[in-house]
């Protein structure tokens, strides 16, 4: 790795080389750690302020009308989509799947949230978020299906978890098998008619057999893409599908956005971080901006109503 010494000597190791994991052998923890835990300073350099880490909402999906015109924008639509599908208002009480930095369960309490209570694998995304002192805002290092709430949850919201939670190579029976014991955890935490909304990546134009292979294990270890139709059918016993929207271009956009930002601080993040670093995450988000031009990838939300 071609660093500085100050890189050499102050910061962790770069974690994502192949050699540092063994496919099969990681939790789901560990998978999720191996790709976010490298370091919040190293992804606020590219990222908006928000530290939101997944795809704006750039257009109105029916009208085509543009709603936003930077990253900050497009990421701030987003939240405000996914709490408006939540119905997240005065008095809710909020579980974010994979909460990230904790940008959702803000907006949620700054709307008068009473309660908002992120899940997440990551022990960098957790310090974050415990450092910034929201009131109404708690976060726990713990796997959801390992969750018991006290009390039934008014909405709930998962942005970019949902990729984490099949494994490679599973078969498509499998992968729905997985799904769907997600949503039942989830109907279990809600309230009778309580909104989820939900936004994952999803296969396009790929087979499923290519679809097993598609996804780098050098970065995402452990994680298999959805079909929409299988996000459909897990659900299906437990949550109505209220509303979906499927287009690859909000993630194309974004993603262009992160590479001209990691571009704009090359020099620093070099200086700190190291050239293989800088390189590795400059090519993924390249080549992931690639996928959903050609449409091998595209962009879903889900709002769903527990039944």
């Amino acid at each position: 790795m071609t660093t500085t010494a100050k890189a050499s000597t102050t910061t962790r190791q770069f974690k994502l080389k192949p050699e540092d994991r063994a496919s099969g052998d990681m939790s789901q923890s560990e998978a999720i750690q191996h790709h976010y835990d490298n370091d919040t300073r190293f992804f606020a350099q590219w990222l908006d302020p928000s530290l939101t880490y997944s795809s704006g909402r750039w257009f109105d999906p029916i009208s085509g009308t543009a709603l936003a015109e930077t990253l900050s924008q497009a990421q701030d639509e987003k939240l405000r989509f996914h709490l408006d599908a939540a119905k997240v208002g005065e008095g809710s009480r909020l579980i974010d799947i994979g909460c990230g930095w904790g940008a959702t369960l803000k907006g949620a309490v700054d709307r008068g949230a009473t309660r908002a209570l992120g899940l997440t694998l990551s022990n960098d995304q957790l310090t974050h978020i415990e450092s910034q002192g929201w009131p109404g805002v708690e976060a726990r290092l713990e796997d959801v299906y390992a969750f018991q709430p006290a009390e039934p949850f008014t909405a709930a919201i998962s942005i970019g978890a949902f990729e984490h939670f099949a494994k490679p190579n599973m078969t498509r029976p499998e992968k729905i098998a997985i799904y769907g014991r997600f949503f039942e955890t989830m109907a279990g935490a809600l309230a009778t008619g309580a909104r989820f909304s939900l936004q994952t990546i999803v296969w396009e134009d790929v087979d499923f057999e290519h679809s097993n292979t598609s996804l780098p294990e050098t970065v995402f270890p452990e994680s298999s893409i959805p079909y929409i139709e299988e996000v459909v059918e897990a659900s299906a016993p437990t949550f109505r599908l209220v509303y979906l929207e499927n287009d690859p271009r909000h993630y194309a956009q974004t993603l262009q956005e992160w590479l001209k930002n990691m571009k704009a601080k090359e020099a620093d993040i070099v200086a700190e971080w190291g050239e293989e670093k800088y390189s590795f995450f400059h090519d993924y988000l390249r080549y992931s901006r690639l996928a959903f031009t050609r449409r091998k990838n595209s962009l879903a939300r889900f709002v769903l109503q527990k039944r």
